[in-house]
């Protein structure tokens, strides 16, 4: 069994014409009909019915194609690894950002290497810290940049501290906070409190801060984007919390202040690269790694 006659069980599928299967694996279709015949005689079973001109799979042809098109896609993608591996002159580096370095310094960053690397194609997804691990735990990005708390422990992942960051409590100008010298976990208990995204690293640090000082957080709101807290916060809808970096980048907001988290502390959390150990990282992903380093 070789990789051509998968490929021609995963393109009969696909087109159900021998003709289409030819044109497109460059082959001539008498070809293509020895390496199907090949193959049911290699493995003792029909696995293509012919029908008005059409050729569909059997049942043993169905069971076949999951596997056919797992070792089709894994050989497609050796083969640009390989051949991407030490260009930095062409190819595709999958990245993931948890929703703050995404909304922050992310972008200039990425800006840089691609003027640097114009060849590079970069396919950023920014999520939640949760899905970007679900996306790496599926090796569908090549690296991952986000918050954690130093505490990340998983077998086939590589973590790679790049920073401290600093959680602060934000809230609006003209706020009764900024009359205090020093605000008690007990009034932040009692203000609105405008949360983060779900299986993101802020609301998970809200709710152990909360859980370690034994108060509640007043969820009045919840959104999505991190920009939109902050913009929640402008607006004097409530408080919430935020790392001291991403307010740093890529510029200051006006109408929040900033104050030390009182209370009992949690560990504060750290910027880190994430990247898996069974997979190489590409010419490009170093160079990523290094831009990434240098923040």
């Amino acid at each position: 069994m070789n990789i051509v006659k998968l490929k021609i069980v995963v393109l009969i599928d696909k087109y159900k014409k021998i003709s289409d299967v030819a044109r497109e694996l460059e082959l001539k279709q008498p070809t293509v009909t020895f390496h199907m015949k090949s193959l049911e005689e290699e493995l003792g079973t029909v696995l293509f019915d012919s029908r008005r001109g059409r050729v569909i799979l059997t049942e043993a042809g169905r069971a076949l194609l999951y596997y056919a098109q797992r070792i089709t896609s894994l050989t497609d993608e050796a083969m640009n690894i390989v051949a991407d591996f030490d260009s930095l002159e062409r190819g595709t580096l999958h990245i993931g950002a948890g929703l703050l370095p995404g909304n922050s310094y992310l972008p200039a960053l990425a800006g840089r290497f691609m003027r640097k690397f114009p060849g590079i194609h970069l396919d950023i997804r920014v999520r939640a810290d949760a899905e970007i691990m679900k996306l790496l735990q599926r090796a569908e990005i090549d690296l991952a940049v986000m918050h954690t708390d130093g505490s990340l422990e998983e077998e086939h992942l590589e973590c790679e501290p790049l920073g401290r960051d600093e959680m602060v409590l934000i809230y609006p100008d003209e706020h009764s906070f900024s009359a205090l010298k020093k605000i008690e976990v007990n009034q932040i208990a009692q203000e609105r409190f405008i949360q983060h995204a779900k299986g993101s690293y802020i609301k998970d640090f809200s709710e152990r801060w909360a859980s370690a000082n034994q108060v509640n957080l007043w969820n009045s709101a919840s959104l999505d984007s991190p920009e939109a807290v902050k913009l929640a916060v402008q607006a004097k809808a409530g408080i919430s919390f935020y790392t001291r970096r991403g307010l740093l980048l890529p510029s200051a907001p006006e109408g929040i202040r900033t104050a030390p988290l009182p209370g009992n502390a949690i560990r504060e959390p750290e910027i880190t690269l994430v990247y898996r150990k069974d997979r190489p990282v590409t010419a490009a992903g170093r160079e990523f790694a290094a831009f990434l380093r240098a923040l």
